[in-house]
């Protein structure tokens, strides 16, 4: 604990933030981590247990599933945080409550209504995909789409009080039961058809959010503040979230005209529908796995400033803002390079060891996707960061906006790709999209916050790092003919190596190692 008190400290640069909010801060990042990566690790088994034809079906319900909840309560959670720790920051504890119990019940009653449509439209809208079979799993999961939205507002309370356990809990609980109740019941189901494999397996995810809203809620009702709350209007709630709500809409709704679209454009390339389901499976569901897992870090780091920013924008400590900025996009980048150069090397061979169940011709596919995949790891890493900076200093228009033009490029590359050379152009598509987010969202911070000091230099370093990184694993990529050997042992080589490059090179300076856990070892490399 004392490590996480230190990591904490040194990632929110304590000067203007309390020192245990910074050590519930460095929790948060490591639990999520871990959690999050078993979620991106659930995909793995699961495809092995229902194939790639059922992990398609399954991508195809869940992209409608994620646009319902971006419709609903995807936002609500970084509103609320924004919103109650500005009010706290004043001393309005009343107007705090307020606003957490007009964006909930907003919240509430709109995921409610959707809910109601995934449950009695489930059929009709899996018949528009090309998923046959798939109007099951939309009633089985439409039920989460009501409990998200009680869970992601009192995420949204707790994370604007300066409290991050309860958030940290939630997200252990939801990934810990979807991923053991979905294997579990996909499992069980299989024998039953792909179909109802798969929708077994959405059933792990609702039974995943009931078991975090009952712990969240129980939470609440034990430290709910007493006191009476001030009346916020809904038009209000409706005019600060909206930025929010489109920024949150976009993707999700790329992912579903992916849905709508991809099946049909495989079709033109000349695959059959069944071929087709399979080869969205393998890069939505396969791929974008092992994609996610470095980036699932990120996304702890950009949850957890959000509050602290906005703190810092409305006290006005500029410098404290700008500093909070520059260490998290740092961390960012120190994660995200060498897992990408790592996977686009070990690609083939990551693809056997996960994969087994795959085809030779499946697996070339997938190694082919995750090669082109794993450059846009750090532009997809890069860019969750800038946006949540935007959305901290209420400036979430902007990042929407950027967000819809690189989704847009990424729309209009899909349907001229695809087309010609099959799911591969899917993933040349998002790298483009990606780079571009990163670029317009950068230079947006850039012009609201001004030159980023060191900002070059480090991304020399941290590349130079990588670079020496991926010399020291090419022998045993080359040399080692097991996949699994392959891969641990370049993985055990290439993080000694890398760490010690960028101590050595001191991408970070002795204050922030000093801070950071085994600070008695780093600090004698990094002198």
């Amino acid at each position: 604990m004392k490590c996480l008190s230190r990591w904490g400290r040194s990632f929110l640069n304590s000067k203007s933030i309390d020192k245990g909010y910074a050590r519930r801060a460095g929790v948060l990042t490591l639990v999520s981590l871990a959690a999050k990566v078993l979620g991106a690790l659930y995909r793995i088994p699961l495809t092995n247990i229902i194939g790639a034809e059922g992990v398609g079906l399954y991508q195809l319900i869940f992209s409608i599933y994620a646009l319902s909840l971006a419709l609903t309560s995807a936002f609500s959670s970084t509103l609320i945080s924004r919103q109650v720790s500005s009010y706290l920051a004043w001393g309005d504890e009343e107007g705090a409550k307020g606003y957490f119990f007009t964006a909930a019940a907003e919240s509430f009653f709109s995921a409610l209504a959707l809910s109601l449509i995934l449950f009695f439209f489930g059929e009709g809208i899996a018949a528009a995909q090309g998923a046959v079979g798939g109007g099951a799993g939309y009633r089985v999961i439409a039920p989460a789409v009501v409990l998200v939205a009680i869970l992601s507002a009192l995420k949204g309370w707790f994370n604007g009080n300066m409290n991050l356990t309860p958030s940290a809990l939630s997200i252990v609980i939801e990934q810990g039961v979807k991923l053991s109740m979905g294997l579990i019941l996909a499992s069980l189901y299989r024998g039953r058809g792909m179909a109802a494999a798969t929708a077994a397996a959405l059933g792990g995810v609702t039974i995943s959010e009931v078991a975090a809203v009952l712990s969240l809620g129980t939470l609440y009702l034990f430290k709910r503040p007493k006191g009476r709350a001030i009346s916020i209007s809904l038009k209000r709630v409706w005019k600060e979230g909206f930025p929010l709500r489109v920024n949150g809409l976009i993707l999700p709704a790329a992912l579903f005209l992916d849905g709508l679209l991809i099946v049909r454009l495989l079709g033109i390339y000349g695959l059959a529908r069944e071929e087709a389901v399979a080869s969205y499976g393998i890069y939505a569901g396969a791929i974008n796995s092992i994609v996610n897992f470095p980036v699932v870090l990120v996304i702890s780091l950009a949850i957890a400033v959000i509050p602290l920013i906005s703190r810092s924008k409305s006290t006005r400590d500029i410098a404290s803002l700008k500093g909070k900025a520059a260490l998290t996009l740092k961390l960012s980048l120190v994660v995200s390079l060498p897992c990408a150069l790592a996977l686009a090397v070990l690609a083939p061979q990551t693809v056997s060891l996960f994969y087994p169940v795959f085809t030779a011709a499946e697996k070339e596919v997938a190694a082919r996707l995750l090669a082109i995949g794993a450059g846009s790891i750090v532009f997809m890493s890069l860019s969750q960061i800038y946006s949540s900076l935007l959305q901290a200093i209420d400036r979430a228009g902007d990042a929407a906006v950027s967000l819809a033009i690189s989704v847009g490029v990424r729309l209009i590359l899909i349907l001229l790709i695809v087309p010609r050379i099959g799911i591969i152009g899917i993933a040349i598509s998002g790298w483009i999209s990606y780079l571009l987010f990163t670029l317009l969202t950068l230079a947006k911070w850039l012009q609201y916050t001004g030159k980023s000091e060191n900002a070059l230099k480090t991304l020399a370093l941290v590349t130079a790092s990588g670079g020496i990184m991926l010399s020291a694993i090419l022998a045993p990529v080359m040399l080692i003919g097991s996949p699994l050997w392959s891969v641990l042992v370049s993985a055990a080589i290439g993080s000694v190596v890398y760490v010690l490059a960028v101590l050595k090179l001191r991408v970070f300076s002795l204050g922030e190692l000093r801070s950071m856990p085994f600070s008695s070892f780093t600090t004698r490399i990094g002198r």
